[in-house]
């Protein structure tokens, strides 16, 4: 496996080489170039949906946390339960 990603590295180390020169003009090295601005903008966007990702369960455990330190705040549990309870006693 390491041979292989070795003969990998070559390669692209030669593309890299021979477009870098005078080549840069030539179709085969505006298509290596496409191809690697398209991988690329596939990585960024991959990388940006994780990150979305991240920060949606972020503010979801956030949310989370306030709807229950609002329903746990003792001002608003006397307002909901007293005021049912009044309700009913004044039938």
């Amino acid at each position: 496996m390491i041979n292989e990603i070795t003969k990998d590295w070559q390669w692209l180390s030669f593309l890299a080489q021979y477009c870098a020169g005078r080549n840069i003009g030539k179709d085969f090295c505006q298509d290596v170039m496409w191809w690697a601005l398209g991988i690329a903008a596939l990585l960024v966007a991959l990388v940006a949906w994780w990150i979305w990702g991240k920060i949606a369960r972020a503010y979801e455990s956030w949310s989370h946390r306030r709807l229950s330190a609002k329903v746990a705040d003792s001002e608003t549990l006397k307002k909901h339960v007293w005021s049912d309870h009044d309700a009913h006693h004044r039938k």
